[in-house]
């Protein structure tokens, strides 16, 4: 069972103050040594790279879900709802892009 809390703090969603946790898991890419942080879109528990922290994410799952995933647009736009319900989303990315989002691995946790 995983917690919403990393043992010794709070959760964080800065890259900086992200940290491996004892017995969590990246939500999206499984790793369990990365350091993690949570989502503020989906609450979801992703990893991350404290290395590079203006231009890119170093290949960690952070950087990619903030940028490429419907569920973090949806939250920058301030959509209400989820974004897999979100006619706005839709109508902004289009239909065969929408329906992509709902597989596609940036979006849609797969460690959970």
């Amino acid at each position: 069972m995983t917690s919403d809390q990393p043992t010794g703090g709070a959760v964080t969603t800065n890259r900086l103050e992200a940290k491996p946790i004892a017995g969590e898991h990246c939500h999206f890419c499984g790793d369990e040594t990365a350091p993690l942080v949570k989502t503020p879109c989906c609450n979801q528990w992703i990893c991350c790279d404290t290395s590079y922290v203006l231009y890119r994410g170093g290949g960690r799952c952070q950087y990619a879900h903030e940028r490429f995933s419907v569920c973090h647009y949806h939250y920058v736009e301030k959509h209400p709802g989820r974004w897999q319900d979100c006619d706005e989303c839709h109508r902004d990315l289009g239909d065969t892009n929408f329906m992509m989002a709902f597989t596609d691995g940036t979006n849609v946790p797969r460690f959970e």
